[in-house]
């Protein structure tokens, strides 16, 4: 049975900036998704929380790097 993953669509922007020009490349249930940068888009709601997973991962990632330095 085939799942529609565009059901549900939540609206997202990414950064875009020096060292962050290409899109974000999102895989859900199969299916590659393309996120550009710099301009807000409509997405399933499912890459949205993946994207937002991601970023708080490396805002994690990025406080305990600059912990060590300390």
């Amino acid at each position: 049975m085939a799942t529609n993953i565009k059901n549900e669509m939540a609206e997202i922007e990414l950064f875009k900036g020096k060292g962050y020009e290409a899109p974000v490349q999102v895989w859900l249930k199969c299916v590659r998704i393309s996120v550009p940068r710099g301009k807000t888009v409509k997405v399933p709601a499912g890459v949205a929380d993946i994207i937002k997973h991601m970023k708080a991962e490396k805002d994690k990632e990025s406080y305990y790097l600059s912990r060590e330095k300390d």
